[in-house]
């Protein structure tokens, strides 16, 4: 939520991307196949006055879909309809009834826009020139807003609209579900300011505080001070953020339902970490070189990693640091495996999860160089039987899409691991066909592992076409085209080869104490079906290997050119905002170090943890493995020391780590608290027995000697009560991997049907009995 936004440990900081819209001027003969899509800035001029206006089309799907700014009437964002453009002419509507405004222009030999304005029958002229600027607004990401007293700016996600109102500004999303404030308060005490920021917004505001967390504040943030508030209504979020910069409060207000926050996570992370206060001086690193690896940083940076494997109780980790076209460190600390003490060494294979969506688009990316595809040929010219929910969009889906996490598909995980001995490749391309799609193209990050997995699919049919199903299909082409020409001769799909080989780490998985637990190898394989996504074995030596050919822009350390620059740095372009300072490219997170691009992905799986980071106009790349589940605070937390150890940076990650560690050790013991040991028999019994879901499918429920039982055929697990913060029954809580912490909802239909729910909001599935 807005909090994580607002103190993020970890996350390097990024100079705003490339945006996917061009706002070049559109020569009139072009205007016939290039459509004006962009931003536009000039005049309005009507009834004696000249109003400054920017207008933005943008091409879906479906069409066009565009907004208008009128900063002197306090209007921002205010949708457009109606919008044709048949070049050189052009055609768009704001407001309805009485108030509808029409303008009817043409498209010039510039790219400019000019015409008429018809409103109430008032008649005015419009003049609109493009705006180059609109180049340096990552995807996702409609305008800026600029505070008139010039204290702050913030980014307005696309679709939102922003209103100012007496006293602070208003940014509201597409539904209408979501609302954020900034106010802006004289005082030193955050406390004090963020309630004078709600009387300021809403003079009636009075829900009672539930919890008050002081995180650290980001570089030049003297004090930040988050309040969350306690609702009475799982399906509402408030939240308040206030920093505080030279004696002023620059407060933001969340107001939120929680499917809306769930379909629009990344929309509001994008504002929340791109507000800007612009008071606080931001340091740039591009002409600066990092310093050499000598002994006393490579010390200090071992000392960093023993102290925060122990303080995180990281079983097993191996770090390795990548110059140029070398391997210049590489080191293991810990255990690979605690039941034989063997110890974490660069040879070590592990899982490296999502990381490995890079391999697959660069696979694609051979694809693409050998004239077998393009990034934007539809899925469907390749594999026929592809379909989503929508069937215009079935046709018009490309490679591109199913890899951009731009599309609007969101996560749903939770089908892969109830059915995970049940689906193929092939049932997993398949399930694509009844997904909901959150957002329009384009407008929100959305992280889908079955649309990569699908990707690879079709990519290795294209590349394999005789292989006898999908995923051997994607295996052979992943060999061929990318693990041989790298030499990366450890990195595989296979356990029985991992098996065979002798040399790997064991899984641990995260209880619910916080402790590490080994699992066996045959739970990693749940995630076989989308092995594209992520199901892939590495070692520290294969990754390096890997991030020489990154850092090389194509060739492999034995010289050979795997993929063009042109392709590789293709999947290195932004396609879509996840928050203001970072954007998902192709395989990739784009971000940045203090100005300096940062190519970067982490991978996790049910019991190991990747980093891999690279800063291509520095010749250096970091990796960080380990064989913990959901390690990521101390694998990013590696890659942020060393930057800041590499470019002499003030130790920030240290006070942030730590930070994060008294959150978890709080929330272990609230956890604790609130956990039962013995279930209610009376209540639990009528919901015993088989239940059924469409997409999860079936699971049962036992009850021996007090003991809840939950199987769903995957994986089998205890499920305890669990009770909220006022001692009333939440549900009850596997205790068991994978899906340790989910929570299990036992209620009824209105006729008194049992029921049971896993998940709440936008996503949720229901279980009914099954006959």
């Amino acid at each position: 939520m807005l909090a994580m936004a607002a103190c993020q440990p970890v996350q390097p900081v990024e100079r705003a991307p490339e945006s996917a819209v061009e706002a070049a001027p559109v020569a009139v003969e072009e205007a016939q196949s290039a459509a004006p899509a962009g931003r536009y800035g000039g005049t309005l001029s009507v009834a004696g006055m000249e109003l400054e206006i920017v207008v933005e089309l943008a091409e879906g799907a479906d069409g066009y879909t565009g907004a208008i700014d009128i900063p002197a009437q306090g209007a921002m964002g205010v949708p457009l309809h109606s919008i044709r453009i048949e070049p050189p002419s052009i055609h768009f509507e704001m407001l309805e009834g009485p108030a509808l405004a029409v303008f009817d222009g043409q498209i010039d030999e510039s790219g400019a826009l000019s015409g008429v304005f018809r409103q109430a029958g008032v008649e005015g002229a419009f003049s609109l020139e493009p705006l180059a600027e609109t180049a340096s607004l990552p995807a996702g990401v409609r305008s800026v807003y600029a505070d008139p007293a010039g204290r702050f700016t913030a980014p307005i996600p696309t679709g939102w609209t922003v209103r100012e109102e007496n006293g602070f500004v208003r940014f509201i999303d597409p539904d209408a579900a979501i609302r954020m404030d900034i106010v802006v308060v004289e005082g030193e005490d955050l406390a004090q300011a963020t309630a004078e920021a709600w009387r300021i917004v809403d003079p009636t505001f009075d829900l009672p505080i539930r919890e008050t967390i002081e995180p650290p504040s980001m570089s030049g943030v003297e004090r930040t001070w988050v309040t969350n508030y306690e609702t009475n209504d799982v399906r509402r979020i408030v939240q308040a953020v206030a920093q505080l910069k030279e004696g002023v409060a620059y407060v933001i207000l969340l107001d939120a339902e929680l499917a809306a926050l769930q379909r629009r996570n990344a929309q509001v992370s994008i504002l929340g970490s791109g507000f800007k206060i612009l008071a606080v001086e931001e340091t740039d690193l591009r002409g600066v070189e990092p310093l050499p690896l000598d002994e006393t940083l490579l010390t200090s940076l071992e000392e960093f990693i023993a102290r925060y494997m122990e303080a995180f109780a990281v079983p097993g980790a191996v770090v390795g640091v990548v110059r140029g076209d070398s391997l210049v460190y590489a080191k293991g600390f810990g255990v690979a495996d605690p039941a034989t003490g063997a110890v974490m060494t660069p040879e070590t294979q592990v899982m490296i999860g999502s990381t490995g969506k890079s391999l697959t688009t660069l696979l694609m990316g051979t694809l693409v160089d050998d004239g077998l595809m393009t990034w934007d040929t539809p899925v469907q010219q390749l594999y026929p039987d592809f379909r989503v929910l929508d069937p215009e969009l079935s046709r018009t889906i490309t490679m591109r899409n199913l890899v951009c996490a731009c599309t609007g598909v969101p996560r749903r995980d939770l089908e892969l691991l109830f059915n995970a001995d049940r689906l193929t490749a092939e049932d997993v391309v398949a399930s694509l066909a009844d997904f909901e799609f959150f957002t329009d193209f384009g407008e929100a990050f959305q992280y889908s592992n079955q649309m990569v997995a699908a990707a690879g699919y079709i990519a290795g049919a294209v590349a394999a076409p005789n292989a006898p199903d999908l995923a051997a299909a994607y295996a052979e082409a992943l060999r061929m085209r990318v693990l041989e020409p790298l030499g990366m001769k450890n990195t595989t799909l296979s356990f029985d080869e991992v098996r065979a080989r002798r040399n790997f780490a064991t899984p641990h998985t995260q209880m619910l104490d916080g402790s590490y637990a080994p699992i066996d190898l045959d739970v990693e394989a749940l995630l076989l079906p989308i092995a594209p996504a992520g199901a892939h074995w590495s070692t520290l030596e294969d990754m390096a290997q890997y991030m020489v050919m990154q850092l090389q822009e194509g060739v492999a350390p034995n010289g050979r050119r795997v993929v063009s620059a042109q392709n590789l740095k293709e999947t290195w372009k932004p396609q879509i905002a996840i928050t203001n300072d970072a954007s998902y490219g192709l395989g990739w997170i784009v971000s940045s170090y203090k100005g300096v691009q940062v190519i970067s992905h982490s991978g996790n799986t049910l019991g190991f943890t990747s980093a891999f980071t690279f800063l291509p106009e520095k010749g250096l790349g970091v990796i960080v493995l380990t064989n913990g589940r959901a390690t990521n605070l101390f694998n990013e937390g590696v890659v942020s020391r060393l930057l800041e150890l590499l470019f002499a940076q003030p130790a920030e990650t240290q006070r942030n780590l730590d930070f994060y560690l008294e959150q978890i050790d709080k929330q272990v013991q609230e956890l604790a608290a609130q956990v039962g040991e013995r279930v209610d028999v009376e209540r639990v019994e009528p919901h015993l027995g088989r239940f059924v879901n469409p997409a999860l499918g079936e699971i049962t429920l036992t009850l021996v000697d007090e003991e809840l039982t939950l199987d769903a055929g995957d994986f089998r697990t205890r499920l305890r009560p669990k009770f909220d913060d006022k001692g009333e029954l939440q549900g009850y809580i596997q205790l068991d991997p994978p899906l340790q912490g989910a929570i299990y909802k036992f209620t009824t239909t209105e006729d008194g049907a049992p029921i049971i729910v896993l998940g709440e909001g936008a996503i949720e599935y229901t279980f009914v009995r099954s006959e």
